[in-house]
């Protein structure tokens, strides 16, 4: 039977900057536990939510809090990769991801992008939010994005766009790392054997779908969560629990 539309939060256990960081507590709670129950509140049903992992030591201990798993390979490029995998297993109209190490993702936004993608399931969209700080459009470890008027989106760098002659932080967008595509998109996805020209030298997925000529089109939210990479996120993201009560 095919679901209207599944959320899938993939999990690898080897991240680079930060190993094993998706079991890391905060406290209390895994940052992939977090993560879960942050697509929980959006969508009350579990069962609408897959953990897909390269790891038995993830898959057991997030079935440990209830969730749904599944195991995908190793050899994995990027997160979509190890979502087409998924789509081989299990049939939906449409796969959402939301990338396992969001910990204090708001569900309310997550639930708006949920509710504007499933309108039209023929099309790739990802997320967007205004950068409000110049600290952040410096920030190679943000993804920025640039579109049409008609959300389009362009293309999406690590370095600070758009720019211009005086090097002046007027406005920008960032990335919100959270996508929504159909198996076909996803298909073409996963047919590319290696990481394209721009997706590589970025080291953002999201420009691969540019690359095969995929359109993607981007949704506007008033925030998004915080990605951990570093040290220094899980530090922030642990101040930001703990000051405003997440539980």
């Amino acid at each position: 039977m095919q679901e209207d539309f599944i959320v899938v939060i993939p999990a690898r256990l080897d991240s680079t900057r930060l190993p094993k960081k998706l079991l890391i507590e905060i406290e209390g709670q895994s940052i992939i536990e977090r993560t879960y129950n942050q697509a929980l509140k959006a969508l009350r049903n579990k069962d609408k939510i897959i953990i897909a992992t390269d790891s038995s030591i993830i898959k057991n201990h997030c079935e440990n809090f209830g969730a749904r798993t599944l195991i995908t390979s190793k050899d994995c490029l990027t997160g979509t990769d190890r979502i087409a995998e998924v789509a081989k297993k299990i049939s939906a109209s449409q796969y959402i991801n939301l990338q396992g190490d969001e910990p204090i993702f708001p569900s309310d936004q997550l639930e708006i992008f949920i509710r504007n993608v499933i309108q039209d399931k023929t099309k790739v969209y990802t997320a967007i939010t205004s950068i409000k700080d110049e600290k952040d459009y410096r920030n190679y470890s943000i993804p920025k994005m640039v579109f049409s008027n008609s959300k389009r989106l362009l293309y999406s760098s690590r370095a600070p766009i758009p720019g211009n002659k005086k090097d002046i932080f007027k406005s920008a967008y960032k990335h919100i790392c959270v996508y929504a595509f159909n198996k076909e998109h996803l298909i073409k996805f996963k047919n590319q054997k290696e990481k394209t020209n721009f997706e590589f030298l970025e080291d953002l997925e999201i420009n691969r779908f540019l690359e095969l000529d995929i359109s993607v089109r981007c949704i506007e939210l008033n925030n998004g969560g915080k990605a951990i990479d570093t040290k220094y996120d899980l530090e922030e993201v642990r101040k930001k629990i703990i000051n405003e009560s997440i539980v």
